[in-house]
């Protein structure tokens, strides 16, 4: 099984070679074994930036102050502004480092597991923290989940070209949005604007460069 998280970086089948692995002229032996991939250890990063992401984009911040769009009813709310560049959430790390003078296929496993959870930058109750994953759910992605726990045992392939070696992150891809709360009053007055940046993960899968 081989998953992506849907960029040009990331190895989405096990037939196409993932974006900056180059097969060279000679090919390996076809009887040689795919390389397993060796674990790094230490800490990993929290928001990998995913290669081919598209630009950072704006919302327009003119939609009246009336979210069910007949009456205000009071209660606090999050408008997004800015869907900013998703980020991976490394949960597991591996290399292949080719020695020979062929290119030789490799097989990365993820053999670490890991949980993120939906959040922001300031600290939020847990209704509004609600109300940030139902807005990223309706304007963003719509597999936004509160928590995401990665799985074990899932499996990229690729080729690595001679004297060369390839790096793998395992992860869970992070939603990113800036934007805030606000309180709603029966005037449809806002009120108790706070400004932030939030997140949420939506999938995982293999970054292979």
């Amino acid at each position: 099984m081989v998953t992506g998280l849907g960029t040009p970086g990331v190895a989405a089948t096990a037939v196409a070679a993932p974006m900056g692995i180059t097969a060279p002229v000679s090919a390996a032996p076809a009887d040689d074994e795919p390389v397993e991939g060796e674990p790094v250890e230490g800490e990993y990063e929290e928001d990998l930036p995913i290669p081919g992401e598209p630009p950072e984009v704006k919302f327009p911040d003119n939609e009246p102050d009336t979210p069910d769009g007949l009456e205000c009813k009071p209660g606090w709310f999050f408008k997004i502004t800015q869907n900013k560049k998703n980020t991976m959430s490394v949960k597991y790390r591996t290399f292949v480092e080719n020695k020979k003078n062929y290119a030789v296929d490799f097989k990365f496993t993820s053999k670490k597991s890991g949980t993120t959870e939906a959040g922001a930058s300031v600290t939020i109750s847990a209704d509004i923290g609600v109300k940030i994953l139902g807005s990223i759910k309706a304007e963003v992605e719509a597999n936004a989940k509160k928590s995401w726990t990665s799985e074990i045992g899932i499996e990229a392939y690729g080729r690595v070209k001679a004297k060369s070696t390839v790096n793998g992150d395992y992860g869970i891809g992070k939603e990113n949005v800036y934007g805030y709360k606000y309180h709603l009053g029966s005037a449809c007055q806002k009120s108790n604007k706070q400004y932030m940046t939030a997140w949420a993960p939506y999938r995982e899968g293999w970054v292979i460069k």
